[in-house]
């Protein structure tokens, strides 16, 4: 067993917080936005939010990162080599979630959509970097900039 500094308390207590919150904010925002764009109300104007599919992995990764403080910080025991390598696998899918599944599911949300009528209307959407939303409108709408605001 190595020797290590003890960490103060503050990390001790709001690195887990703050991790399990950060988890669960990540997975709400992922599952509420895949409901809303296969299971809820289709009206004229769909906006697909691709950023919020990025944090299936981040939910995953940092979950993984609240089980290891946990148990290390809260309950003083080290990760036996099973655990640690367990761990270290489900943290390396969390990553390649994080970089296949907002792809994989703009695929699957793209031609779900256009199969129920739908159009991208490119006026509408808008792209940051990893921020991008995907304005999708019905037949019926005039598409132009200004319907992002709706």
């Amino acid at each position: 067993m190595e020797d290590r500094e003890k960490p103060s308390w503050g990390i001790i207590v709001f690195t887990p917080v703050f991790c399990i919150t950060g988890s669960l904010a990540a997975l709400l925002w992922f599952f509420y936005n895949l409901f809303d764009v296969f299971f809820g109300e289709l009206s004229e104007l769909k906006m697909f939010d691709k950023t919020a599919f990025y944090m299936l992995g981040l939910g995953v990764g940092m979950f993984v990162f609240v089980i290891v403080t946990v148990q290390e910080f809260w309950l003083g025991k080290l990760l036996s080599n099973k655990q640690s390598a367990y761990l270290t696998k489900v943290a390396l899918i969390s990553v390649v979630l994080m970089f296949t599944v907002p792809h994989l599911i703009h695929y699957c949300a793209d031609n779900y959509l256009l199969k129920r009528g739908y159009s991208v209307c490119e006026e509408a959407s808008h792209q940051l970097r990893l921020v991008r939303y995907i304005a999708y409108i019905q037949p019926s709408v005039k598409c132009s900039a200004d319907i992002k605001d709706k």
